[in-house]
């Protein structure tokens, strides 16, 4: 499997990118909250370099954080090392009893798991479903078509103390893909080292996933906003919560 979110793209990533995790990080706590779920286990799928693990931990929460990335994994565990964390594909590791499971900006867009690609997110859903505890929730994000004008390509460059990033963006309508291509230096020693990486994202329909989420037995809402942040144009939040249980016969993990 090809390498992704390497030691010079994770370590850019966590220093350069990381307003999302933490602009959006008091709206999911908001969320948790008004669910009624104030302590216990939340699974974070994707969970990058641990900006969000780090602040469910300030909260009361335990983590678990889970990534395909060693190099985030590396940098998440030096950032919250009370929390757990594993290597591998939110397609196969598994997921334990929890009370929430999050997934934080579009991480299961990406297509980095070409072996189970073809069981789709239906199956994921029914996963997260089974593993959450009544009244549970699974709060993510994602990013539908429309992330590029047709027959165009978008580029982008942001630069850091030691680092620079160029990126280039094109949209396969067909398809209902999106490819970056992403090329990045990082400062070592009196050089600067350069890594190439290609990144491919497919593009979901709201509609599509909210019935998905409802097919695997969750009551759904969608958001353009998480709490002060809002999402910017195409980009849809879900909070999908499993039904709570009969009265007096509640789980807590």
């Amino acid at each position: 499997m090809p390498r992704y979110y390497g030691e010079d793209v994770a370590y850019i990533h966590d220093v350069g990118h990381a307003d999302f995790a933490l602009d959006a990080a008091p709206g999911i706590l908001e969320i948790l909250d008004r669910s009624g779920i104030h302590d216990g286990l939340v699974v974070d799928l994707g969970c990058g370099s641990g900006l969000w693990a780090r602040e469910l931990l300030d909260a009361g929460y335990r983590v678990l954080g889970i990534d395909i990335s060693e190099a985030m994994i590396e940098i998440a565990r030096s950032r919250a090392p009370e929390a757990e964390f594993t290597v591998g594909s939110l397609f196969e590791v598994e997921i334990p009893r929890c009370v929430a499971v999050t997934a934080v900006s579009e991480v299961l867009n990406y297509l980095f798991d070409p072996e189970n690609e073809e069981l789709g997110l239906g199956h994921l859903f029914r996963r997260v479903y089974e593993a959450l505890s009544f009244g549970g929730v699974f709060v993510f994000d994602m990013l539908g078509s429309g992330q590029v004008p047709s027959g165009t390509k978008s580029e982008g460059f942001r630069v850091g103390e030691d680092w620079a990033v160029l990126t280039e963006r094109e949209e396969d309508a067909e398809r209902g893909t999106m490819e970056r291509r992403i090329v990045s230096f990082r400062e070592v020693g009196d050089l600067y080292r350069r890594t190439d990486e290609v990144h491919r994202v497919r593009l979901y329909e709201p509609s599509e996933l909210a019935a998905g989420l409802e097919q695997a037995g969750f009551q759904v809402r969608m958001m353009q906003a998480y709490g002060g942040l809002p999402l910017s144009e195409n980009h849809t939040a879900f909070v999908a919560r499993k039904p709570a249980q009969e009265r007096g016969t509640a789980e807590r993990v």
